[in-house]
């Protein structure tokens, strides 16, 4: 109170001032001033008839002041950001495709919104998310949606993801307008990560259609998958994102696959039986009111 005092006595002028916009008299006041200098050893204030005048030591101890104040101030702006949720960390696992297809740009926008909410992220395929979810590894994921789930995952969809035929530059699929499986499945090929969902849905379809699907190399990661198509390694199915932004740089075609398959849901993930903190609230939150926007956009 005796700071607050002290800044208000020289914001006003003099005492007088000061006792009018605080509610005290002026003896109270001066009282406190005189208090103030004696331990500090120090005067703040020249006294004469049309007010105070502040000393140098006055100033130096005014700026203190300030920074005290300006130091309380922003702690309880923290603590109320912290009591909110718009401050702290969330853990997030995510799949690559989720990132090419808008993740990495609304992290971006939230991390804009919210500067105090930081994101500690994993990238694991579609069935590690879940597992990592399932686990409380992490609160929330995103999976492309094409594997059963178990029943305490609770699932709401962000975005599609459309799935295309990377090919070499003149190999003979490189002309066609649209493929299916039969067209493709007598070349050799290049996966993506055996357990994978993506791999996991071109087996599964492949049973289905009663089509050998020949893998010639099993990558890591659509990247790697993407570089060996580039270098006539083989065809291999990727996200179209991973594709099409790299087709004027790379000696790669994006063969669009007429397939009902190959459009797949990327979705938000999270525990149904596990509350969610307040700061994976408000990520969701702003995530699904994004997926909102798009929609109505369109």
């Amino acid at each position: 109170m005796t700071l607050r005092i002290f800044l208000t006595v020289i914001d006003t002028g003099s005492i007088r001032s000061a006792s009018e916009s605080l509610n005290l008299s002026p003896s109270a006041i001066s009282r406190r001033l005189a208090e103030l200098e004696e331990n500090f050893g120090q005067p703040f204030f020249s006294r004469h008839s049309r007010g105070v005048e502040i000393s140098d030591a006055g100033h130096v101890m005014a700026a203190k002041a300030r920074d005290i104040f300006a130091a309380i101030d922003g702690a309880h702006s923290e603590l109320r950001r912290l009591s909110s949720g718009e401050a702290g960390s969330l853990l997030l696992s995510a799949n690559g495709s989720a990132f090419v297809n808008g993740l990495a740009a609304d992290m971006k926008c939230f991390s804009e919104r919210f500067p105090h909410i930081g994101i500690e992220l994993f990238e694991q395929i579609s069935p590690n998310v879940v597992a990592s979810v399932v686990s409380g590894k992490t609160e929330l994921g995103l999976i492309s949606r094409t594997f059963r789930l178990p029943p305490e995952i609770e699932c709401t969809r962000y975005c599609t993801d459309r799935l295309v035929l990377a090919v070499p530059q003149g190999h003979d699929l490189a002309e066609l307008s649209e493929v299916t499986l039969s067209d493709m499945s007598s070349y050799p090929s290049i996966g993506v990560i055996e357990g994978s969902s993506m791999t996991r849905l071109i087996r599964r379809v492949s049973v289905m259609g009663n089509k050998e699907f020949k893998y010639r190399y099993m990558a890591n990661t659509n990247e790697v998958a993407r570089t060996l198509v580039a270098h006539g390694h083989g065809i291999a199915i990727l996200p179209e994102q991973f594709v099409r932004p790299h087709d004027q740089t790379m000696p790669i075609v994006a063969v669009p696959i007429n397939e009902s398959w190959a459009e797949r849901e990327i979705s938000l993930v999270r525990h149904s039986d596990v509350p969610l903190s307040k700061t994976a609230t408000i990520f969701r939150d702003f995530l699904l009111e994004l997926v909102k926007e798009r929609d109505i956009a369109r």
